[in-house]
């Protein structure tokens, strides 16, 4: 990787100051100390303020100069007039990455243009990298930083990094991650993106170790070429996956206004995203579905989806979606019906999706077998359990017995729990801790099915072009 790629200065700090530290709790320079303490960053905490000896129990400067060695990373908290002198004063220092936080800048034109232009032509000089300006800022898990003004406390590690234009979408996204019981590697709203563009940060991420998927909302840019020359290189190595808004004539309007953005046509971004390898998905719902499933799910085998009920209704709405999604539908063999229907006491008709009746759920043991069969039949690639929890002990979901089977065939594995997510906490844990993502409804179920899929088909076609 190129050395104008690499963010350790700005991810992996040994030091953060912030410009702009405030002992006054509604301002951004406070919510900033106490995002890099409760997150319990473990590096170096420089509060700058003229007019305070401490901030939250961390010494003060009155400068950026005045803080005795190095600083890795600055955090500038404080309106946009101040924000020039600001970096000057980080450059003078030898910082290497910085965070604004303001906005006024290129998002209204005029004086703020003109302004970032010259905040860019300093840190440019200087060989400083701007987060922002115009953003909420940055996390990294792996290394207890939270480097914005949303102090959400303790940050949990995952594998999923998300890159955001718009701080309110990021946070958005972050926090549908925590309701799917899941942490993140980095999280980074890049605002007007001045002199880091969407594409270094893909780039920086695909060698991130930390980091299996990219997720990314995205409202527009300007250096589109470079953007998916950087999505094709990282897609083949791991998931690229992105959600972008401003696809109606309206919402496209609104993009230069928030982060100086331009939208531009979406026939001409989806086509872009397809042929690059990156996984399109329609909203931030779906988003994190997509990939929840693949930071979890192996690389698929050949074959197609199955689908195990003991109600019929939800199947029904996870095969609509698996049809509308074009995802390949397995075709069980005879041997495989045969086994399931051996453990019947009556004659069944078996198909998929596969529908054992109300004797699967009263019967756990025959919900296992039927799923075993069909995790070794060697048409299928996915598998998707449809089980309805009961509030009787005896009847359950047999997730060891699934698990132990996902395990032997090393197929995948995405199932769906039709309960409230406070019921069964116990068995959604284990199964995600073995790596079966879990959903509350069968067409999210499906739909993150056949992502998972889509993806893994313009990866292979980008392995068979060669590029």
């Amino acid at each position: 990787m190129k050395e104008s790629n690499s963010f350790n200065d700005i991810f992996y700090p040994r030091s953060v100051a912030v410009v702009g530290a405030s002992r006054s709790p509604n301002k951004l320079g406070y919510q900033t100390v106490m995002s890099l303490h409760t997150a319990g960053f473990e590096g170096r905490v420089y509060p700058i303020n003229p007019r305070a000896s401490e901030v939250l129990g961390y010494k003060a400067y009155p400068s950026l100069l005045d803080v005795p060695g190095e600083v890795d990373l600055v955090v500038v908290a404080i309106p946009g007039r101040g924000v020039l002198e600001a970096v000057e004063e980080c450059a003078e220092k030898g910082v290497k990455g910085v965070i604004i936080l303001a906005s006024g800048f290129r998002e209204i034109g005029g004086e703020g243009a003109e302004l970032e232009s010259r905040i860019v032509e300093t840190c440019n000089r200087a060989g400083i990298k701007i987060i922002g300006p115009n953003c909420l800022g940055i996390m990294n898990s792996h290394a207890k930083l939270n480097a914005s003004f949303s102090p959400i406390g303790p940050l949990k590690k995952g594998s999923i990094s998300l890159i955001s234009q718009s701080g309110g979408a990021g946070m958005l996204l972050l926090y549908h991650l925590f309701d799917e019981r899941l942490g993140f590697s980095k999280f980074i709203t890049v605002g007007n993106r001045a002199n880091v563009e969407i594409a270094d940060l893909l780039l920086y991420l695909k060698d991130d170790e930390e980091t299996r998927v990219i997720c990314v909302f995205m409202e527009g840019v300007d250096k589109a070429r470079e953007l998916l020359e950087a999505a094709k290189e990282t897609s083949k190595v791991k998931p690229v996956l992105c959600y972008k808004a401003g696809k109606t004539e309206r919402a496209a309007k609104l993009a230069p206004s928030h982060t100086g953005s331009l939208a531009g046509s979406y026939t001409l971004y989806k086509a872009a995203f397809k042929q690059a390898g990156v996984l399109e998905v329609d909203g931030s719902s779906e988003l994190i579905d997509a990939a929840k499933a693949l930071s979890m799910l192996p690389p698929p085998r050949s074959g197609g989806v199955a689908v195990l009920t003991h109600t019929a209704g939800p199947s029904i709405i996870a095969t609509e979606t698996l049809e509308k999604e074009e995802a390949p539908l397995a075709s069980l063999s005879e041997r495989t019906k045969e086994r399931i229907s051996s453990q019947f006491p009556f004659p069944v008709y078996l198909q998929n999706p596969c529908d054992i009746t109300g004797i699967g759920y009263a019967y756990p043991q025959i919900y296992a077998a039927a799923s075993r069969a069909i995790l070794e039949d060697p048409d299928v690639s996915v598998f998707i359990p449809i089980f309805t929890p009961s509030f009787q002990p005896e009847m359950q979901f047999p997730y060891r017995e699934i698990i132990d089977a996902a395990k032997e065939t090393g197929k995948a594995v995405v199932a769906a729990l039709l309960a409230p997510t406070l019921l069964w906490p116990e068995e959604r844990s284990r199964l995600e801790e073995a790596g079966i993502p879990v959903y509350s409804t069968p067409d999210r179920a499906a739909k993150a099915a056949a992502n998972y899929l889509k993806y893994w088909k313009l990866r292979r076609k980008l392995e068979q072009q060669g590029g």
